[in-house]
C-alpha cells in the first residue's frame, strides 16, 4: 500500500493498542531494571539484540538465535517483551511501515541512533562476502550479537567470539539457558583497553597465519582512538593477508563541546548508565570517504567499502567501513 496511508493505519493501530503498550512497557522497565541492577550486564549491548529480535519478529532478517538469547538474558521476559512491543510488531506487519531503525535492508541512515538496520545490512553483506576467502571470524566486543550460530557458520570456518569476562560470562550462561548450539565457537576473553585482543585468541588456539575476517560493531565509541588504533594495526601487520576488518565509527565533531544538542544527549545518556563514548578519532569532513582512507592508510590497511552515517555533502555523524590488509 502507498507509504502515506501504511502510516496512518499504522498510527491508528498504535494509537488504539497504546495503553497495551504502555502498561507493557512500564512492567518492562521495572522488571528489566530489577533485574540488570544485579547482573549489571552491558545495558547499551541489548540495543542491536532489540532491534533483531524485531526484525526477526517482523519477518524480515531471520535470527532465531537472538530471539532465544533475548528471552534467556536477565530482563529478557518473553511476555513482558511481546505484550510491550506486540502492538507495534501487530503494526508493522499488518501495514509494511517501519523506521529505519527497524527496518531490513536498510541501504543509508540519517544519524547514530537510526543507523541499528543500516548496519546491521552492512555488517551482514561484510561478512558474507567475505566468508569464502576467509577460514576464520573473530567478533571483537560480542556483546549479544549471534552471528556466529547463524550467519558466520560456513563449513571450514572457525568463529571466535572476544569479550570482557563479565559479559562473556553472562553470554555464556544464557546460552546454555538458551540451548543454543555453541559448537565450533571459541570464547576468548580480553580488555581492549589494556592488552591486546591477539594475544587473547592466541590462547584460545587462533592462527593468525590463516585469513580472518574481523568484525567490529558497535565497539570503537567505548574504546580510547590509541586502543583502535591498535586493533587496526594488528590486522594490518600481525594477521595474514588478505584479512578484513569491518566496523562503525562516530564522527569526531561529536565529541567537541560545539557538538549539535542531540549528540550531547547521546552521549550524556551513555555516560548515565556507565558506558560513556569515548573515541572520536576519524573526521567526517568533506570529503569523510578520503579521511576514513587516510586514517587507515596511517594504520596499515586498505579501504574497500564505505557508506556514511548522514548525508553526504553534509556534516555526516560517522561511517561504516570495510578494511582490508593487502
Amino acid at each position: 500500500m502507498p507509504k502515506p496511508i501504511a502510516f496512518l493505519i499504522f498510527l491508528i493501530i498504535e494509537i488504539v493498542l497504546l495503553p497495551v503498550t504502555i502498561v507493557g512497557g512500564i512492567i518492562f522497565a521495572v522488571d528489566f531494571i530489577a533485574k540488570w541492577r544485579v547482573a549489571r550486564t552491558l545495558m547499551t549491548a541489548y540495543d542491536p539484540l532489540f532491534a533483531r529480535w524485531l526484525l526477526n519478529a517482523q519477518g524480515k532478517r531471520t535470527d532465531a538465535a537472538c530471539k532465544r538469547l533475548l528471552a534467556a538474558l536477565p530482563g529478557g521476559s518473553p511476555t513482558i517483551i511481546n505484550l510491550m512491543c506486540g502492538p507495534t510488531v501487530l503494526a508493522m506487519r499488518l501495514t509494511g511501515f517501519t523506521v529505519n531503525m527497524y527496518d531490513y535492508p536498510v541501504y543509508s541512515s540519517s544519524n547514530l541512533i537510526d543507523t541499528l538496520g543500516h548496519r546491521t545490512r552492512f555488517f551482514d553483506d561484510a561478512m558474507l562476502g567475505y566468508l569464502d576467502k576467509v577460514s576464520q571470524v573473530v567478533i571483537l566486543g560480542a556483546g549479544w550479537d549471534t552471528r556466529a550460530y547463524g550467519l558466520a557458520r560456513r563449513e571450514g570456518v572457525r568463529v571466535f567470539e572476544v569479550d570482557t569476562v563479565k559479559t562473556q560470562t553472562q553470554k555464556r550462561k544464557s546460552l546454555e539457558k538458551a540451548n543454543i548450539d555453541t559448537a565450533g565457537i571459541t570464547f576468548a576473553t580480553a580488555d581492549f583497553n589494556t592488552e591486546t585482543w591477539l594475544d587473547a585468541l592466541n590462547r584460545v588456539g587462533f592462527d593468525p597465519n590463516k585469513p580472518t575476517f574481523v568484525l567490529m560493531e558497535g565497539v570503537t565509541y567505548y574504546l580510547e582512538t590509541k586502543a583502535v588504533e591498535a586493533t587496526l594495526r594488528i590486522v594490518a601487520t600481525e594477521l595474514a593477508k588478505d584479512s578484513t576488518i569491518a566496523f562503525e565509527y562516530p564522527a569526531e565533531h561529536i565529541f567537541k563541546d560545539d557538538a549539535p544538542l542531540f549528540h550531547r544527549l547521546v552521549g550524556w545518556g551513555t555516560q548515565l548508565v556507565g558506558e560513556p563514548w569515548i573515541f572520536g578519532g576519524i573526521s567526517t569532513k568533506p570529503p569523510a570517504k578520503e579521511q576514513l582512507a587516510v586514517f587507515l592508510e596511517r594504520n596499515g590497511l586498505t579501504l574497500a567499502n564505505f557508506e556514511p552515517i548522514g548525508k553526504q555533502g553534509k556534516r555526516l555523524h560517522g561511517g561504516l567501513a570495510l578494511a582490508v590488509n593487502e
